[in-house]
């Protein structure tokens, strides 16, 4: 969890500086970057009164519905998107991040440290980005730039387990397939929460296109159409990669069904080859004297080995006949 903080950042020559001071009467006039980060109730108020705008509450950023995470207020447009988090780990989170842009300013509120975050502010100096548009854009184009890290990420790692799934062995070492499973289902994790992130992300930059069009600099506005086109592409990519997800998964499902097959095959033939013999000994081990003359012959135990040694190679022989085995 990050810091309960208010970053203001500055422009600069080349990028933007952060703002030393804390907040508390006022904001910097030339700030053109507000980032509010797990702030309390209070700092809420306080930013909501020296902005003269309304920031979203928490709750209301979890809300799904598309018309209370993109929407306008006055020449103020507000975007909630979902940003993933922990993109380092095998298993990502997704956190609401929330816009607030207008023609000079751009407030961001979140509740945790997406990625994109992070990297922005290393380079925040050096990224020419002065006004608020600018930022925005960066952050977006940031943001696809780590979930199409990602996708490549998932995309290798397929593509490795679809050849251990496929050959099966490795030298001497046969390969887990259940552990497979596992690694498959990670990678369908997270590609299905890039799909969300991608499809939310395509939202928020139709709805800022469009709802700065009066305002927007054409170089911004040719950047976000840049980025609406990866994202389109990213989506593709993703859906590409669901389905092989999904053809990895019934395959190894289908690997281990047959082997489970095969196991229960051995043993029903090994049931079967052992019936013979195991009549011919139950009908030795009787131990009737009368009529049973084999029991008081010298050979008579050689005799019975023999015939039990028989009955399975007539079964073994009639097996591979039937291509059985």
């Amino acid at each position: 969890m990050a810091a309960r903080m208010i970053i203001a950042w500055m422009p600069s020559e080349r990028g933007l500086t952060k703002f030393d001071g804390p907040i508390v009467d006022s904001i910097p006039v030339q700030a053109v970057w507000l980032d509010l980060v797990d702030i309390t109730r209070d700092e809420e108020i306080l930013v909501e009164k020296l902005m003269g705008i309304d920031i979203p509450t928490r709750a209301e950023m979890q809300e799904i519905e598309v018309s209370s995470r993109l929407y306008r207020q006055g020449p103020v447009s507000y975007m909630t998107a979902t940003h993933l988090i922990k993109t380092e780990t095998e298993n990502p989170e997704t956190s609401a991040v929330t816009f607030i842009l207008c023609r000079d300013r751009l407030v961001t509120l979140r509740y945790a440290e997406p990625w994109s975050f992070r990297t922005f502010a290393q380079r925040a100096g050096k990224s020419g980005a002065v006004t608020a548009e600018h930022v925005f854009v960066h952050l977006m184009e940031i943001t696809v730039e780590r979930l199409a890290d990602l996708l490549e990420l998932v995309s290798i790692e397929l593509e490795h387990l679809s050849q251990q799934i496929f050959r099966r062995r490795q030298g001497d070492v046969e390969v887990d397939l259940q552990r497979a499973i596992f690694k498959i289902g990670t990678c369908g994790n997270i590609g299905g929460k890039v799909r969300e992130s991608l499809l939310d992300k395509n939202r928020v930059v139709t709805f800022s296109e469009q709802a700065t069009q009066d305002w927007m600099s054409p170089d911004a506005r040719s950047r976000l159409k840049a980025a609406q086109h990866d994202i389109q592409s990213l989506s593709d990519h993703a859906t590409f990669t669901a389905s092989k997800i999904n053809f990895l998964l019934d395959a190894t499902l289908g690997l281990i069904s047959m082997e489970q097959n095969r196991i229960i095959k051995i043993f029903s033939i090994a049931a079967v080859i052992f019936m013979p013999p195991t009549l011919v000994a139950s009908i030795y081990g009787m131990n009737f004297k009368r009529g049973m003359h084999e029991l008081e012959w010298k050979y008579g135990y050689e005799f019975a080995l023999g015939l039990i040694l028989l009955s399975v190679i007539i079964t073994l022989w009639f097996f591979k006949r039937k291509k059985w085995l």
